[in-house]
């Protein structure tokens, strides 16, 4: 039977918080010592286990004949973290900065991603000369996304060059993937942090180690595909996704390769990773037309955000495209909470109008969207 998922809890939150400080703030400690131990990565964060593919889809609970939306349509955000060297502690940043997630994105009376129903995954991107390169938690909606981050594994030191790994995540996030947002037409949140560049191309043994010896034949259909450039990769990943690269310490080389992948105004100045939650609730407030660049900060000042970090996280995302989610065809039309629909593999709501079943796959293709 399958877990039931419901809302973040703050007292759930907390408790798991205070065995973290007792660990000197170490949110992955335990999974670390798993590891140590030769148990290997827990299956939730290994890239190659469950499937491989990960999913972010609507949670349908039957109600008599129909089925309920309790919490509006799936929106996937992805934060995908450097690990290495300095930028070692991000996934205790990370976790620490949940609070300030759920209430920014989630659940504040203005949180940005409100309508939707909002599932959360963390990556923690190493190096290939680390045991483990790529790691990623499953798409969660509630106190699974802290838990999970506790077991990702960051190896907290670097390779023999500059380069991370971050392509990884770039592969994984475009096609490894599967989020039900994209069938009403809008895009799901990527984010990359770090403070360096990633590499141009892709090994194929890389990715069969990270992902599996079947990698190629589940993103591609086919093991004898020609593999894609990073900067095609980067386009797919843009095709589905509003992704970002935030950029911690200012290095031109690092800026000049993500505005060529991404393109510069995806490009955004972190100064601290403690500034996770805000860059990303204004980032997403913007895209999604919840805020604009004046009222961005007077959104950050009613969350105990100073004036003078609100003016600089604001100006940090001046130069991104606005709206941009706001384009899409069914913005406005899309299933709210409470919706109801004949078939747990519809798409659209009971009276809604619209073709119900998913146009990317046969309609009799039971698709696997339940959570």
């Amino acid at each position: 039977m399958a877990r039931e998922k419901g809302a973040w809890s703050e007292a759930t939150y907390q408790s798991r918080a205070a065995v973290v400080q007792s660990q000197g703030g170490r949110a992955t400690l335990e999974a670390e010592q798993r590891v140590k131990q030769g148990k290997g990565l827990d299956t939730l964060v290994d890239p190659k286990a469950r499937g491989v593919i990960r999913v972010a889809g609507n949670l349908l609970v039957p109600v008599g004949d129909v089925f309920d939306l309790p919490y509006g349509i799936a929106m996937p955000v992805k934060t995908d973290t450097d690990t290495t060297a300095s930028m070692g502690q991000n996934v205790d940043i990370a976790f620490a900065v949940q609070p300030k997630v759920q209430n920014l994105l989630i659940q504040g009376q203005r949180a940005v991603l409100k309508r939707y129903h909002a599932q959360l995954a963390t990556g923690s991107i190493g190096d290939r000369t680390n045991r483990y390169p790529y790691q990623a938690t499953q798409f969660e909606p509630d106190n699974e996304v802290e838990r999970q981050m506790g077991l990702l594994v960051p190896e907290r030191n670097g390779g023999r060059d500059t380069t991370e790994d971050y392509q990884l995540s770039l592969f994984a996030t475009a096609y490894l993937t599967k989020t039900m947002i994209v069938e009403y037409g809008l895009r799901g949140y990527y984010f990359a942090i770090g403070d360096e560049r990633g590499r141009d191309t892709f090994d194929a043994g890389d990715l069969k180690r990270v992902f599996g010896p079947d990698v190629l034949k589940l993103a591609f259909g086919s093991d004898d595909k020609s593999l894609p450039s990073v900067k095609d990769t980067a386009k797919q990943v843009l095709k589905n996704w509003h992704g970002f690269f935030l950029q911690v310490y200012d290095t031109d080389y690092t800026k000049k390769w993500w505005g060529t992948v991404f393109g510069k105004e995806r490009v955004i100045e972190l100064p601290r990773t403690e500034d996770l939650a805000e860059i990303q609730a204004v980032v997403i407030g913007l895209s999604e037309g919840t805020l604009d660049l004046q009222s961005a900060s007077d959104f950050l000042r009613e969350n105990e955000v100073s004036a003078a970090d609100a003016k600089r996280i604001v100006e940090a995302c001046t130069g991104i495209p606005l709206r941009e989610q706001c384009k899409a065809k069914d913005f406005d039309a899309i299933p709210l909470a409470g919706a109801k629909f004949a078939s747990r593999d519809d798409i659209w709501p009971i009276g809604s109008g619209k073709e119900t079943k998913s146009e990317s796959e046969p309609a009799g293709d039971k698709k696997k969207w339940k959570i």
